[in-house]
């Protein structure tokens, strides 16, 4: 297996963009028909969603969705775009780094050029810091073995998981971060609900790129585009969006109601022709 031109470029490219002035949003998806989706509809780059892969695939969140299957659902996304692709890869679908590091290379042998790992644990808790050392460890020469600068987002979950007392969970967070940088991660993932002055505040402190997940807390772009934030992925919120609108449909089928459906559905030829190339 070998790493191409093309791939590099797309590395290149999304490591650009969290230098950029401008904020950007990452659309996260589930397979390669939503991927050309989010391409044709004008965004640079995308990225998968663990929630929305294992869903469509009929299992729960939290690397049950086998690893095999997610590295076939990259190849599918990756052949399919031409953008960069990063990859949702929980908490690496192992706990040794060794196999962590033969995990990210599959990866990457799949199309990918970035990829988000968690500290988070099934059990709402994280953690320590040392574990998430030895897989960061791991992953950074893969940088120079396979020539690919591909990006690693290192996923902290104090808010997400409310570790601590509201008092002490900024100050974590930021410990975790810069620690986390130092170990080799690219950009810095705190999903949750970060009061705005406590963003602030981790955009200070730390030097590297802060993504976070929009919610109905932090979704005022133009605000998050002034204190500084980079990137803001969607999550498993276009996934829930379509499985809520899938649940609507059939509570209204069931019930003999079919007008919704036939109404608001896009025309067949419509469709079709947005998928040929």
């Amino acid at each position: 297996m070998t790493i191409s031109p093309q791939q590099q470029k797309r590395a290149a490219t999304f490591q650009a963009m969290h230098t950029q002035k401008e904020l950007f949003i990452l659309p996260n998806i589930w397979n390669a028909g939503g991927a050309r989706a989010v391409e044709k509809s004008g965004f640079n780059a995308l990225a998968t969603t663990s929630a929305g892969i294992a869903f469509a695939n009929g299992y729960p969140d939290g690397e049950s969705f086998p690893f095999e299957q997610l590295i076939a659902s990259v190849q599918q996304i990756t052949s399919r775009i031409t953008i960069p692709l990063s990859v949702d890869f929980e908490r690496g679908y192992s706990e040794n780094p060794q196999k962590i590091q033969e995990n990210t290379r599959q990866l990457l042998y799949a199309g990918a050029v970035g990829l988000n790992l968690e500290d988070g644990l099934p059990d709402k808790k994280i953690s320590e810091s040392h574990s998430m050392q030895e897989k960061l460890a791991a992953l950074t020469p893969l940088k120079k073995e396979l020539n690919l600068d591909f990006l690693i987002n290192a996923r902290i979950d104090t808010y997400w998981n409310q570790i601590g007392t509201p008092s002490s969970r900024l100050a974590e967070t930021i410990t975790r971060a810069n620690h986390y940088i130092s170990w080799g991660a690219d950009c810095v993932f705190v999903p949750g609900n970060i009061p705005l002055n406590e963003l602030e505040v981790l955009l200070k402190e730390v030097e590297k790129p802060i993504n976070i997940l929009l919610n109905n807390e932090l979704k005022n772009i133009p605000n998050l585009q002034k204190i500084g934030v980079k990137r803001v992925s969607l999550g498993s919120a276009l996934s829930r969006n379509s499985i809520h609108n899938f649940f609507h449909q059939m509570k209204e089928i069931k019930a003999g109601h079919f007008d919704s459906l036939l109404d608001d559905s896009l025309p067949y030829e419509s469709v079709n022709q947005f998928f040929i190339d």
